[in-house]
């Protein structure tokens, strides 16, 4: 038992603990320099997002090499207590100070509406699970045109700080078990590691090739990131690379930086390049000593100082990315960004030497382990309840902003939105815009996002939403894609005003058709779990909701998707839906599209962004580009195979365009919160009209469907 216990501690303090190597601090300069030149110029480094992935690596690497070293002095649960006390002395201290100053300068800049989304991205980041915060909304990371919260790339942190949570526990299972059946610790961990790396990696491709926007924020698609950094940190002294090799790694990082996109499938198999490049730099520990090594050129003073700061740099330049644009009431300039560096490495170079160091050494809190869990659990409440708290401001004005549109919009001497149209004594309301009162991109949702009651094809869940006069002796249901979310607001004014109860059953990416497309009409596949859940959603709404209503309406965004067999196919799902709807005696409803914002669906005019910049007609879209043939291709199927008398149909496009141009600001408002969906506003003003057209619908043999 002795003899074990020595050759099992032996085996590990060979591997003395390393100074501050130049070479890693060096990397670390380069993937935080990635990062925000990225996130501020996207086009000029469209891969710079790898730098995320070279800390990954990174840490993997330190942290291994860490609990190793630990536990062959320390190979007891004991050095848990103390791995997790060092970690919350280190990383809470710098991200509670960010998170903070985030709330406080969301309170002061941004409307009291528009708090709930930072209130719920403090709280996930609180908790370590901004990640999969923002999984759960299939928010894309790379996607340019999408208005991010301040705190978004905490994600990052969240999978680090999971990655802390869980390997010290893997670790010291695993040595434990070594050391009872007295197989060499090294070996062990190194077989573990692998695997758990293997496992990982395939479940990465996997993950990646299915759901690229999930995977990008999934733990376990980049634990192996990690596990290559634990691999490399288990490596024998005395196996040693080439130092020219380090070169080689940032060679395979740069080529990621500049050959990678938004577009590019990730992590899966593109994470190799930049991950392999890290792990060589490590790998190779180049000597300081070379005037050509990559050591040598990383111990200069700036360096090394970007290196030391890194952690913080990362918390402090995306809030000023996100939050200056809206403190100063326009899009950032290249002045302005360059400002942003500055301020970050001030603000990190501050935060490291009086947040960062202080509260990592103090000795009141390294004195006794548990203080630091007591600090840290404290400061975690206090953003809890400050997070919660502005979701629940955020809301209660939201209500009142809401009580006070619906007062105004249904006033019959209302000039404002789209109770503007038809009014003669308001003018022309197409092209009028109040840029005072403009809301932020994706500040405005209607009541559907507003409720957390739409649908997400990333889950498989029976989410309704109930709107409109709760004890209305009519029920409709309606039921599409997120564009039929985006007109919930409508039919929660149009339920209040007919007495009717209102169902909406919105998913996103699905529309109401019992054949799930495959793609979008600009070739983004929607993967088979996806394409199975949209198919079992709307079969469950024909079977269990449709028989409970008494009128269904139908609203997607009929031109956005293809079907197997290509356009001649696309409306059998449809068909087959409107036939099964009616063999059970309810009538069917279904909404002319909004019309699109660009020359074609992809490239699409993202609205508040455009008129806070542009004039409104700048902002408008010819009206044949606004609705192409393909737009009502749908209709004419249904018109042509015999449907035509079974469906009651709705034109919107007046409520739109004029006789030549579709515009995005109508009555002084947005039309849209984004690209193409209606903005909470412009839907809400809609509900009046909205009571009388669905009173008043024709068929589908004598719409005018172009």
């Amino acid at each position: 038992m002795t003899r074990a216990r020595v050759h099992y501690s032996a085996l590990v303090q060979k591997r003395a603990k390393p100074h501050l190597r130049a070479d890693i601090q060096g990397l670390r300069a380069v993937a935080i320099g990635l990062v925000v030149l990225y996130h501020l110029w996207p086009n000029r480094l469209p891969g710079g997002f790898v730098g995320v992935d070279v800390f990954f690596v990174i840490s993997g690497f330190l942290i291994t090499g860490h609990l190793v070293r630990s536990i062959g002095t320390q190979p007891t649960p004991r050095l848990l207590v103390d791995f997790y006390a060092r970690r919350i002395r280190r990383l809470a201290p710098a991200a509670v100070l960010v998170i903070v100053f985030v709330l406080i300068a969301s309170v002061l800049l941004l409307p009291a509406t528009s708090l709930a989304p930072t209130g719920w991205s403090a709280l996930a980041s609180t908790l370590f699970s901004q990640n999969w915060y923002l999984a759960s909304q299939s928010v894309s990371y790379l996607e340019a045109a999408s208005q991010p919260s301040a705190l978004q790339h905490f994600w990052s942190l969240s999978v680090e700080e999971q990655f802390y949570i869980v390997w010290p526990l893997v670790l010291l299972a695993v040595a434990l078990v070594a050391h009872r059946r007295r197989v060499p610790l090294i070996r062990a961990l190194g077989t573990a590691v692998l695997v758990l790396g293997s496992l990982s990696l395939v479940w990465s491709l996997i993950h990646t090739a299915s759901d690229p926007d999930v995977a990008f924020f999934d733990t376990t698609a980049r634990a192996w990131q990690f596990a290559f950094g634990a691999v490399i940190a288990l490596l024998p002294e005395r196996v040693r690379l080439p130092g020219w090799l380090a070169w080689g790694g940032i060679a395979c990082i740069a080529v990621a930086t500049f050959a990678f996109s938004d577009s590019t499938p990730f992590p899966g198999a593109a994470a190799l390049l930049p991950t392999v490049g890290a792990g060589l730099v490590i790998a190779a520990r180049s000597s300081e000593d070379g005037v050509w090594s990559w050591a040598y050129a990383s111990r200069f003073g700036a360096v090394r100082w970007l290196g030391d700061v890194s952690y913080s740099a990362y918390l402090w330049h995306w809030p000023l990315i996100v939050l200056l644009p809206v403190a100063l009431g326009h899009a950032l300039g290249t002045r302005e960004k360059v400002a942003i560096i500055l301020a970050t490495l001030v603000l990190a170079g501050a935060s490291q030497r009086l947040v960062e160091e202080p509260f990592r050494r103090a000795p009141w809190l390294t004195a006794r382990r548990r203080r630091s869990f007591v600090a840290g659990a404290t400061a975690a409440a206090v953003l809890v309840i400050g997070s919660i708290g502005s979701v629940g401001v955020s809301n209660a004005a939201t209500a009142t902003e809401n009580a006070a549109l619906i007062a105004k919009v249904t006033r019959g001497d209302s000039c404002y939105a789209a109770a503007a149209l038809g009014n003669r004594e308001c003018g022309t309301a197409f092209g009028k815009l109040d840029r005072d009162h403009l809301p932020e991109s994706l500040a405005d949702k209607p009541v559907a996002w507003q409720d957390d009651c739409i649908d997400d094809i990333t889950e498989n869940t029976e989410k309704l939403c109930s709107l409109g006069d709760p004890s209305g002796t009519e029920t409709v249901l309606l039921w599409g894609d997120s564009h039929a979310g985006a007109w919930s607001s409508a039919f929660d004014i149009a339920g209040k005003i007919n007495h009717w109860k209102v169902i909406v059953a919105a998913r996103n990416k699905c529309p109401s058709s019992l054949v799930a497309p495959d793609e979008t009409a600009w070739g983004e596949k929607l993967p088979e779990d996806q394409q199975h859940w949209c198919a079992a959603r709307n079969a469950w709404v024909l079977k269990s909701v449709v028989p409970k209503s008494d009128r269904v309406v139908l609203a997607d965004l009929w031109a956005n998707y293809v079907f197997d067999g290509g356009r001649g196919n696309q409306a059998k799902g449809y068909e087959r839906l409107v036939e099964s709807t009616r063999a059970v005696g309810r009538d069917v409803t279904v909404m002319q599209h909004v019309p699109l914002t660009g020359p074609t669906l992809e490239k699409k005019v993202w609205g508040p962004d455009c008129l806070a910049k542009q004039t409104p007609t700048s902002c408008s879209n010819p009206l044949a580009s606004a609705y192409p043939a393909s737009t009502s291709a749908v209709f004419r199927a249904m018109r042509h195979d015999g449907l035509g008398a079974d469906v009651r149909y709705v034109p919107v496009e007046d409520r739109f365009c004029d006789e030549s141009r579709c515009y995005s600001a109508i009555g002084g408002v947005s039309v849209y919160f984004d690209g193409s969906h209606l903005s909470n506003t412009y839907s809400t003003s809609l509900g009046p009209w909205l009571a009388k057209a669905l009173r008043g619908t024709v068929t589908l043999t004598s719409a005018d469907l172009g």
